[in-house]
């Protein structure tokens, strides 16, 4: 397994330049790391005795000038750090990289906590590798993903972006569930700043889609409702005393009643036709569309009831949210061996 450099990624622009000065950092940091790791096993008398049978000028030259001044030593490389930390800020607020000037310093924690010269904060410079690895890697100009780290990397990278961008989405969807619960009524909302602006569009929407709907469901159900209706009419007809009359007389009573009954579903079935036809008619869309208007109008109604109505729907599929942002999906990703 291979790192696959792409040297035609690189192009002579501000961004190269960068990644220059990373990896010139790097180089620095794992001077600065590898130092503190030495300074650290030259504190043990074990090796400072070795160090002087071996090698005495060496030994004695460290103890005498870096071991004994190794914070102004670590000073010179936290100088260097912050130096170059600055530059790069002011080049982020010199192209707007972030929404506000003093996004940067939080957005690069750990480049500020590990300039601090004191101990565990000086191993957060590692941080800088990564960080630059997996631009290189977003960028194309590397390759880390058939590697063992840079796939281990990458797996724990998106698992930690995971887990702080899921925190982040609860901490707004319940924000916005207790402003819902302890807002102004919603109702008043929804008209004034979503129904209103968009009622030319969702009149014009709602029409195609009734006119769509009506011819789809009139060409299913017309025999049946022509049906329904004759039977209708025939049900009546023998319950009333005039057609139980008409009923009685010999030969032409049921014939009478099953015309009547034949009569009805026609004339039915002709008045549901020409109603769909009337609707569907571009001359008498302005009043269709007047008709949506005035419902749209009056949709609010009993606003304390809808108003509750509104709310609670909003609660609970912003709970099914919240539930669905919580599922860790690294783990079903990972399966159960690999999990944490």
């Amino acid at each position: 397994m291979n790192v696959h450099f792409h040297r035609d990624k690189l192009k002579l622009d501000l961004d190269t330049l960068g990644y220059l000065v990373d990896v010139a950092m790097i180089l620095l940091i794992l001077v600065n790391l590898g130092l503190i790791i030495f300074d650290w096993l030259f504190a043990v008398t074990a090796v400072q005795d070795s160090l002087q049978a071996v090698v005495p000028d060496f030994a004695n030259f460290y103890r005498a000038t870096i071991h004994q001044d190794f914070q102004t030593w670590d000073l010179m490389f936290v100088s260097v750090y912050l130096t170059e930390f600055s530059i790069r800020w002011l080049v982020a607020i010199a192209r707007q990289t972030y929404h506000r000037w003093f996004f940067f310093p939080f957005i690069h924690w750990y480049d500020l906590l590990g300039c601090i010269p004191v101990g565990s904060f000086r191993w957060l410079r590692v941080l800088r590798i990564v960080s630059l690895l997996l631009r290189l890697q977003r960028r194309g100009i590397i390759d880390l993903r058939e590697t063992w780290f840079g796939a281990w990397l990458l797996k724990y990278y998106n698992i930690v972006v995971e887990e702080i961008s899921d925190r982040v989405v609860l901490n707004v969807l319940s924000g916005v569930q207790q402003e819902i619960r302890t807002g102004n009524p919603l109702v008043h909302r929804i008209e004034d700043q979503v129904l209103a602006p968009r009622k030319p569009q969702l009149v014009d929407y709602l029409g195609e889609r009734i006119i769509e709907a009506s011819r789809a469901t009139h060409r299913r159900w017309r025999q049946p409702l022509g049906d329904y209706l004759g039977h209708l009419v025939q049900t009546a007809l023998v319950r009333t005393d005039s057609g139980q009359r008409l009923a009685a007389i010999p030969v032409a009573g049921p014939r009478a009643l099953a015309l009547l009954s034949d009569s009805a579903s026609d004339i039915g079935l002709a008045f549901t036709d020409q109603l769909i036809e009337d609707m569907a008619d571009p001359a008498n869309r302005a009043e269709l569309d007047e008709l949506l208007d005035t419902l749209i109008a009056e949709l609010a109604g009993n606003r304390a009831a809808l108003n509750s109505l509104v709310r609670e729907t909003l609660l609970d599929v912003l709970e099914q949210v919240k539930q669905q942002v919580s599922v860790q999906q690294w783990k079903a990703e990972s399966g159960p061996r690999d999990g944490l």
